[in-house]
């Protein structure tokens, strides 16, 4: 048997048994409707001498709908969450891919177990490929004849390139994530007026500055539902910040390693301790570490150490925001701060949110993005703003930045 496993976020098991008919023509298909699990099996005759080539489709969707996994609810939300988990193990060679991959894998609403007997052949082949494509689905599979990307377990994306494999490796640059706006799109009579409000003051900035503006995103979260990292979460974060940037603007370790013993730095993430203990970083690793000064900088404006977060078409003043933390020390910090209230940082959260959403659009249309704000600022944002409001409880290494 050869075998694999499809998830796509839309429910549509009608196209799959379409699908089937239509390119298997000569198969007996048999098919049962389960309600919420279903499934089919083709059969086509061997002949005399031949063996019949069986090709079975599972399926199996959440018990309720949606773009996330707010709790683990049934069966299927229970191993997409599990896969998401593994996926996040995962040391990768491209961290933006795998981001959207765990986000792909959440707003995955159906999964179908597709088992070819003795093996995929052609015709099972490219009802595989019709299936992938029309759904927008990912495949997850073992090494076979087939599925050969990787030499373990591994991710495929809809044209069969691989995403990700169980060793990190990837094969491509960029992971669409396609949402349904019937899950995403929360009715506008169900905002809370600080949530509309919130939304319409973002348009009118992001329009003030030319950048391109779409009507249709929703609101990001209320008050009500939003809960803010502690004064103390934030500050061990930004001293991990500054330590992983300053790693990688080529400060020698004995240095970096008196600044930990001396302020008492305690909060690396994994990432960020693997990547401290690494002798030479690669460009990747530079680049990851160097760039984390614009989320530093998005730290030390929820703690009150910057009035504003400036326009982001230039780089953070390095100097000032690594001088707010150099020159004391936790303690006599935490003295000092002035927490931005939620409401604040919410309002920051929905701008950023829109602003890269602009910069998404535009590189998918191969376009400059418009207003002349720099897309890379503004995933550091995205990315430290997204922490900040909890969203998906997730860790720092595994915060999402979808839009």
């Amino acid at each position: 048997m050869e075998n694999c496993t499809i998830y796509s976020h839309y429910l549509n098991f009608e196209k799959v048994v379409q699908i089937v008919k239509e390119n298997l023509p000569k198969a007996k298909v048999e098919f049962n409707d389960g309600g919420m699990n279903k499934s089919l099996i083709a059969t086509i005759k061997g002949g005399f001498f031949g063996k019949n080539k069986t090709l079975k489709i599972n399926y199996r969707q959440r018990q309720n709908p949606s773009y996330k996994i707010k709790e683990v609810e049934c069966g299927l939300t229970q191993n997409l969450a599990g896969m998401a988990n593994f996926i996040q193990s995962i040391s990768p060679q491209n961290d933006a891919v795998k981001s959207k991959l765990v986000h792909k894998v959440l707003a995955a609403n159906c999964e179908m177990p597709f088992m070819a007997e003795p093996e995929i052949i052609p015709e099972f082949k490219t009802v595989l490929d019709n299936i992938v494509q029309e759904l927008d689905a990912f495949i997850f599979a073992q090494p076979s004849k087939v599925f050969n990307n990787s030499d373990s377990q591994h991710f495929l994306d809809k044209n069969f390139d691989l995403i990700l494999d169980a060793n990190g490796n990837c094969g491509i640059q960029d992971l669409e994530v396609n949402i349904e706006s019937k899950y995403y799109d929360a009715p506008v009579e169900n905002a809370t007026e600080d949530q509309i409000n919130r939304k319409t003051k973002s348009e009118l900035f992001l329009n003030s500055h030319g950048i391109k503006v779409n009507k249709h995103l929703p609101c990001v979260e209320s008050l009500e539902e939003t809960k803010i990292r502690s004064a103390d979460e934030i500050i061990d974060r930004a001293y991990a910040l500054m330590v992983t940037a300053a790693k990688g603007e080529g400060i020698e370790q004995q240095h970096l390693e008196k600044l930990i013993h001396d302020k008492k730095i305690d909060s690396l993430s994994p990432k960020e301790s693997n990547i401290f203990q690494m002798e030479n970083l690669n460009d990747q690793d530079r680049a990851y570490a160097t760039w984390r000064y614009e989320s530093l900088y998005v730290m030390l404006w929820a703690l009150g150490k910057m009035d504003k977060l400036k326009f982001p078409n230039e780089i953070c003043d390095v100097q000032a925001i690594v001088g707010a933390l150099i020159k004391t020390n936790k303690e006599e910090l935490k003295n000092s701060i002035q927490l931005k209230s939620a409401s604040e940082i919410l309002d920051e959260s929905d701008k950023i949110y829109r602003m890269s959403w602009a910069c998404v659009d535009a590189r998918i249309k191969g376009e400059q993005v418009a207003g002349n704000i720099n897309p890379s600022i503004i995933f550091e944002r995205h990315y430290a703003i997204n922490w900040l409001t909890n969203y998906q409880n997730q860790d720092w290494d595994d915060v999402s930045t979808d839009t």
